[in-house]
């Protein structure tokens, strides 16, 4: 990361009077930017709540109150530092952060499409590393405690406007079928979080390795699984399965737009039908697509895959209760949680 994104996002928190302009400014610093930025707004909504909260607990100088979390928390973020012998104006910095995203994502829409793609792969792999530092955070803590330091898994949806995911289309869908669960109306709520996707990318990578192998989402939405994991490991294949149109038109749209589609491709499918069957792959992604009928037929097939092949599956949702039966009734190997046991990653190799 360059030292000019933290002097650019530093001049517009504290000197809002200054003029930039990012037409000029390198895809990668705005990359940067965009990123910092983003986690600057949540930055200082967390650090509000958290001196309200210890202000009423104890007196505490608020240079005593941040100086550990810029050893945690906040060790992304030391130039927030700037003024640590007074109380900082949290809502107006948080409004001009906010601003400055919108300026950062206004400049990267204009920009030649090979540059979009920079921008999203640089800023995933930067979000990566927030990531991975939050989920290191919440080693060891209960679900129960709740959790500690700042919430990042919705601060970088803002970058569904470079992948020009259009949301608004679900609020005009009429659907009569009634035998999936489609979330109708849901918007980004049918999305998982890029904080599941690149924690879950992250491991995969690490224990199974990404490069050829096929990756099969099975009810992916608008396509955020398939197009980060794309950008993340261009030789992965991937293939996604969606029953309402609009939203795989969307994903292949943006797919093409970044040029991912010889490795990526969004098909309009009901999982449900007795015709149905999924392809060889080696890794399949659900977050809680079905109906129990359907879920019965798709992991019938997974299971019966999984005897010819090892097969990893990743869940959110209530998919991890039907795979934890799935796992224990066909001796696998115990499964993986992460994200805060959010996520959870079963492997069909069989339990030593």
């Amino acid at each position: 990361m360059g030292i000019r994104s933290q002097e650019l996002i530093e001049s517009v928190l504290y000197n809002p009077g200054n003029d930039y302009c990012l037409k000029d400014v390198d895809i990668q610093i705005l990359a940067d930017s965009y990123v910092l930025s983003a986690l600057s707004k949540s930055a200082f909504q967390y650090l509000k709540e958290q001196w309200w909260l210890q202000q009423r607990r104890e007196d505490i100088s608020y240079k005593d109150f941040l100086t550990p979390l810029f050893k945690s928390y906040l060790s992304s973020l030391k130039f927030l530092d700037r003024d640590s012998e007074k109380v900082p104006q949290f809502k107006k910095l948080s409004q001009r952060a906010e601003a400055f995203e919108r300026d950062v994502l206004s400049e990267v829409l204009l920009r030649a499409q090979s540059e979009q793609k920079e921008f999203l792969a640089r800023s995933l792999s930067f979000m990566k590393e927030l990531f991975l530092r939050e989920e290191g955070d919440q080693r060891g803590v209960l679900q129960s405690d709740g959790h500690k330091g700042i919430e990042l898994y919705r601060t970088f949806d803002g970058l569904d406007i470079i992948f020009e995911l259009n949301y608004q289309l679900d609020r005009e869908m009429k659907i009569t079928q009634k035998k999936e669960r489609l979330y109708e109306k849901a918007g980004v709520g049918v999305q998982s979080g890029y904080s599941t996707i690149l924690l879950a990318l992250a491991h995969l990578e690490e224990h199974y390795g990404l490069s050829g192998k096929k990756m099969v989402d099975l009810g992916s939405g608008y396509g955020r699984v398939g197009l980060v994991s794309a950008l993340y490991c261009e030789e992965i294949d991937f293939i996604g399965y969606e029953y309402v149109a609009h939203r795989v038109d969307v994903s292949n749209r943006a797919a093409k737009n970044l040029e991912l589609e010889k490795s990526l491709l969004f098909v309009t499918q009901d999982l449900s039908l007795s015709d149905f069957y999924i392809p060889q792959a080696d890794i399949f992604y659900l977050y809680d697509p079905f109906t129990e009928e359907t879920y019965h037929f798709i992991l019938k097939q997974i299971v019966e895959l999984s005897q010819l092949q090892r097969v990893i599956v990743v869940t959110k949702g209530n998919a991890r209760a039907w795979l934890e039966r799935i796992s224990s009734d066909n001796n696998w190997s115990s499964p993986v949680f992460i994200d805060e046991s959010n996520l959870c990653i079963f492997d069909s190799e069989e339990a030593k």
